[in-house]
């Protein structure tokens, strides 16, 4: 396992899974900032490869995400499109609406769901050992 931490955000990655889980200390509100660490850890854990990966997330504890933030991931997402699935759960109506414009725009494998047992399950249906 590696972990990279921004703030109150750590993101633990599974070499062997290909899994990434980011946890959010407290209530967070994300910034490009906190992005900017997280990709460049994610680029270099995921590869140029093109081997499938994952984020599991627990939105419950993000309060929000500014313009940069959203900028720097999506950029990172549309270069794995076909590659990637991100897994949310746990997201208040604000994150949720959010992200699924994020999803939208970038045309990425995102999908929200009401617990992680489900969203663990959906990440299994696409061969990530989650």
């Amino acid at each position: 396992m590696e972990n990279v931490r921004t703030g109150s955000i750590e993101v633990t990655w599974d070499p062997e899974s290909r899994l990434a889980v980011p946890w959010f200390e407290r209530k967070t509100r994300a910034t490009g900032k906190d992005a900017a660490v997280l990709v460049d850890a994610m680029t270099r854990w995921v590869g140029s490869d093109g081997r499938p990966f994952a984020l599991l997330s627990d939105g419950g504890k993000l309060a929000g995400v500014d313009a940069e933030y959203r900028s720097i991931w999506a950029r990172f997402f549309r270069q794995h499109r076909d590659s990637s699935w991100i897994a949310f759960f746990n997201m208040n109506v604000f994150i949720r609406i959010a992200a699924d414009m994020f999803r939208i725009g970038t045309g990425i494998q995102m999908k929200a769901f009401a617990d992680e047992t489900a969203a663990r399950s959906w990440l299994r249906e696409r061969g990530i050992a989650a």
